[in-house]
Parts: C-alpha cells; sequence; structure tokens
C-alpha cells in the first residue's frame, strides 16, 4: 500500500479488447456474414427450385388439358364469365338507332341487323350486321357502329332508282349498274321523276348507256316513255303518243338527228317511223285504232 504523499506508483492502461480477442471477434463476424450470405443462397435456390416445380406442374396440367380436349371449354367458360362480369356492371346494349330507312321498313332492318336490347356491348358482331342489313332491298351502304357506352348506330345509304326494267311482265326498279333494286308498285314513294321503261335483251344493264346517247338528244329524249333492246343490240323507241322509232344497231346518233330535222307535225301522223337504213325513213301510217 502506498504510504500518503508518496509518488502515485506508474498505472499502464490495457486496452478494451486483447489482440487475441480481437482476432476472435473478426473470425465471429466473418463466421456470421458468411452464415447470412449461406442463408440467402438457400433462399434463392429454394425459390428457384419452387419455381421450376411450379411451371412442369402447369405445362403438365396444360398438356394434359388439350390432350383430353378441355382448352376450348375452358375458354368458354372463362369468356362466359366475363362477359356476365361485364354486363353486371352495365355494359349491355340499350339503344339501336337506324338512320336514313325512307323506304324501308324500320322493323325489317333491325331484324336484319340481328342486335337487340339487352345483348352483350362488346359483343355484337358489326361486320354481320352489316352485311345482312346491305342484303336489304333499297340499301346500297351501311355502317354499323358502337356508341359508347351502349348505343348501337346503323346509317343507311339508300339506292336511288335509276331506271324501270320489265321482264317476263315483271316491273323492277335497277340501278345504274342494271342490278334490280326492289319490285315496282305504284305505291313506292319518293321516286325520281322521268324514269324510263327498259324491255328486252340486257337492256337493264345497257340503260345507262342508252342514256346517256338519248340525253343527247332532248327533243326525242323528252318524249320517251320506254325503250326495247333486241338481241341484235338495236334499240326501238316508243314515244309518249305511241309513236315507234325503229333505230339501226350503229350510228343511232345520226338516226336520232335525222328525225329531229323531220317537220314533227308530218312524222305525227304515223305510228311506226324505221331508221334503219342509212339511205332512207319508212314510214308506217297511223291505223284508226293507233289514233
Amino acid at each position: 500500500m502506498a504510504k500518503k504523499g508518496s509518488k502515485s506508483a506508474k498505472m499502464t492502461r490495457v486496452s478494451p479488447l486483447k489482440p487475441g480477442l480481437r482476432g476472435a471477434s473478426r473470425l465471429v463476424q466473418s463466421r456470421i456474414h458468411a452464415g447470412f450470405r449461406s442463408a440467402t443462397l438457400s433462399r434463392q435456390s429454394m425459390l428457384r427450385f419452387s419455381s421450376s416445380v411450379l411451371f412442369a406442374l402447369l405445362t403438365l396440367a396444360f398438356i394434359a388439358l388439350w390432350l383430353g380436349g378441355h382448352l376450348p371449354t375452358m375458354r368458354d367458360n372463362l369468356e362466359t364469365f366475363k362477359q356476365e362480369r361485364l354486363m353486371a356492371v352495365g355494359f349491355t346494349v340499350e339503344r339501336i338507332d337506324v338512320t336514313g330507312e325512307g323506304r324501308l321498313n324500320e322493323a325489317d332492318v333491325r331484324a336484319a341487323v340481328g342486335i337487340y336490347e339487352g345483348d352483350y356491348f362488346f359483343g355484337a358482331d358489326l361486320k354481320r350486321a352489316q352485311r345482312n342489313t346491305e342484303s336489304l332491298p333499297w340499301v346500297d351502304r351501311a355502317v354499323v357502329r358502337r356508341l359508347w357506352p351502349n348505343r348501337i348506330v346503323v346509317q343507311l345509304v339508300e339506292t336511288t332508282p335509276y331506271a324501270l326494267f320489265q321482264e317476263n311482265g315483271v316491273v323492277h326498279l335497277t340501278d345504274r349498274d342494271g342490278m334490280i333494286v326492289a319490285p315496282y308498285t305504284v305505291e313506292t314513294a319518293s321516286l325520281p321523276a322521268g324514269l324510263r321503261l327498259f324491255t328486252g335483251t340486257d337492256a337493264a344493264i345497257h340503260a345507262e348507256e342508252m342514256t346517256q346517247l338519248m340525253e343527247a338528244h332532248p327533243v326525242v329524249w323528252d318524249k320517251t316513255k320506254a325503250l326495247t333492246r333486241y338481241p341484235s343490240g338495236r334499240w326501238d323507241l316508243t314515244l309518249i303518243g305511241g309513236q315507234i322509232l325503229r333505230l339501226p344497231r350503229d350510228e343511232t346518233a345520226k338516226a336520232l338527228r335525222r328525225f329531229t330535222a323531220i317537220d314533227p307535225q308530218t312524222t305525227q301522223r304515223f305510228s311506226i317511223v324505221d331508221l334503219r337504213l342509212d339511205d332512207r325513213i319508212t314510214l308506217t301510217p297511223a291505223t284508226s285504232a293507233d289514233a
């Protein structure tokens, strides 16, 4: 024991961690880190293994369903489930609007469209509806489209009648191409004025061609009510008063000019004016019955 007042004994500071213990600490820390890395690698390996097993099971299930022919059924069931869910939240057809059906019965148009209120909105077959609608008489073009969120709109462009065509005693309305639009009836509404009647072999097909030729001779065309085409390709004109002009197959325009050069007071006394020969005009007097 040091005496009071004596010089204090020399004290040596000792490190908190001796060199041997410091090395042991580093060893423990390295083993802990190694354990963490090992645990991490084990989890990743397990995840990869689990994923591989799951993928293999799904592949085997898919092959089994495919071989068993159940895939279409599953697809249909999923589609039905999706459709029912969407319809449940309001994706249904609530209105079908038809425009441009001046000569058509709207009920016929709706039946051709084949889409009805309450149908699945996204399931409406617009292409089929358009094809069916365009097959109706009077319909030249049709556009069927969805209008968000619940409407189907059908827009019709109607065919404009170009001529009347008589075949086997039945009169039809035709378009510019000679295609039959609909049967002609006296009740047919909104017909263009001045439609001429075409009869004979392929008369409807050649109606536009003959009409253009005749429009260049308005004096004759305004009096023409019917045109008859023969197998040779020539035409007869029937005028409003019943007079018949027999035209040649070739140089028809020249024959019409020859006719218009004659005094109308002279030609109106004849029931038939034959212009088929280039060097003469043959006239058939009108009988009392013709008069």
